[in-house]
């Protein structure tokens, strides 16, 4: 095979599996951030961390909220609620950004699939 192609081949290789274990990290972070409460599942995404936060802002202490499935679910202490939403959220992002700059210093195949 001629040396630049063996090359670009290479480099596609490369790019394919970065994006590829980029895809699986993002994934994971996904997969980390759904929360199981009472029964149900919620993504602990900004948007429901802004309005569980601004529920707690009016000084509710309870409220009926939608999971994922869009199952009304009634929580009875919305602060604790937030507290382990953000808790969540925060590990998550962490171990998502962990892992994204670790395939940022990666250069060859082989180091990328040994995360």
């Amino acid at each position: 095979m001629d040396e630049k192609l063996e090359k670009a081949v290479k480099v596609a290789n490369y790019m394919a599996t970065l994006t590829n274990q980029r895809r699986i990290a993002f994934e994971e972070f996904k997969q980390n951030i759904i929360y199981y409460h009472n029964g149900a599942s919620f993504t602990a995404s900004w948007q429901l961390i802004s309005f569980i936060k601004a529920l707690v802002d009016m000084k509710k202490e309870s409220a009926v909220v939608l999971d994922d499935n869009n199952v009304p679910v009634n929580i009875e202490d919305l602060s604790q609620f937030l507290a382990t939403l953000l808790e969540l959220y925060s590990e998550s992002t962490n171990m998502y950004l962990s892992t994204y700059a670790t395939l940022k210093v990666k250069r060859r195949v082989e180091d990328l699939v040994k995360l």
